[in-house]
């Protein structure tokens, strides 16, 4: 059964020539039908007629608001303005599956409703799907993978551009003893991961201890100058031993990247406080979460080692006073309050004799 004939103007590219030259298409018994007009090197008016079946032509889906391009089987193309092309064509199984497209594209509900859905879909997923897929991350990266990682943060840190670390000046009998007494509470519990304990000097950083990935850990002279005894050291480690044996520092790289990644895609622009903002939000909670697994960790090492829990809670509170609300170290920034967190080391009743 023929199609109705009918006529539109279209823009008629040959695949040669960037120019177009404006022709009237007439669809008749299925097929487009048009006559190219153009001038010879005599100069004389010449004319191409052209005849293509209807189906070996790709007609491209419509688009919003954008012209219709049929690609024709000869590598030219057609593009018109005219929009209803498919009451006009051979039926087709797709064409009904397009016409749906294009009415989810050019309905406003459809596209609030659309919109909804991603939104809700990707805070879902920033809420529980890039911290799980992060913490199966961390766990299948190799260990050496993540070893080098840390490595190179830590050699990074330790560059003089950056200026956040210089040579360690506690001496070294005292760094011998702090490290012994570590050693003693792991051997004690024995369930510590493997790690690296770090010295080092730094007036911009001030009193912090900080794990990075792959076992690594840092305790600043002034951390060590701050605390009264080696067990409220210990006990600051035995947090950032917490971090290390859950892989904290992997995951949360990788959270941040990952929502990051969503937010942009979301926002479609890299640069903008959008992307920036929310990512730094969804990191401060990720933290939180793992300070609690950290500082639960220390709880039950410290317990376990016979060391006082109150001088984790000692500490915790000595360094939020040196520091007086300004460049709070890592320990105690972006987690949940100090005062809820101290509790539970503070009602602890040690049975040790």
């Amino acid at each position: 059964m023929g199609t109705l004939a009918m006529q539109f103007e279209a823009d008629f590219y040959d695949g040669i020539s960037p120019r177009a030259k404006r022709v009237l298409v007439t669809i008749d018994d299925e097929h487009f039908l048009f006559t190219v007009a153009s001038t010879n090197a005599d100069e004389f008016l010449e004319t191409q007629s052209f005849n293509f079946p209807i189906n070996i032509c790709t007609i491209q889906a419509k688009l919003g608001g954008g012209k219709r391009l049929i690609d024709l089987p000869d590598d030219s193309r057609l593009e018109t303005d005219f929009k209803d092309l498919e009451h006009y064509l051979p039926a087709k199984s797709s064409n009904t599956f397009w016409q749906l497209v294009h009415y989810a594209e050019t309905h406003q509900l459809v596209i609030a409703l659309a919109f909804i859905c991603i939104a809700a879909s990707s805070l879902v997923m920033l809420q529980f799907g890039v911290p799980m897929l992060a913490k199966y991350a961390a766990v299948v990266t190799p260990a050496s993978v993540e070893n080098d990682l840390g490595k190179q943060t830590l050699e990074a840190l330790d560059h003089k551009k950056l200026g956040y670390f210089e040579a360690s000046a506690v001496p070294l009998a005292k760094q011998k003893d702090i490290k012994s007494a570590l050693s003693s509470m792991c051997a004690k519990t024995g369930n510590c991961p493997t790690y690296q304990l770090n010295f080092r000097k730094s007036p911009v950083i001030g009193a912090n201890a900080f794990a990075l990935p792959g076992g690594y850990m840092i305790v600043t002279d002034e951390l060590v100058a701050l605390a009264k005894n080696n067990d409220e050291i210990v006990a600051v480690l035995a947090h950032e031993l917490g971090h290390v044996r859950g892989h904290h520092a992997l995951r949360q790289t990788l959270q941040g990247t990952l929502s990051g990644l969503i937010i942009i895609a979301i926002t479609g622009d890299v640069s903008s406080v959008a992307s920036g903002l929310p990512t730094l939000m969804l990191n401060m909670s990720y933290t939180r979460e793992f300070e609690s697994e950290a500082d639960n960790y220390s709880l039950q090492s410290l317990k376990a080692a016979c060391i006082p829990t109150q001088s984790f809670a000692t500490i915790l509170l000595s360094l939020e006073k040196s520091h007086g609300g300004s460049s709070v170290p890592e320990i105690i920034s972006s987690h949940p309050d100090t005062k809820a967190r101290i509790v539970p080391f503070l009602k602890e009743q040690s049975h040790c004799v």
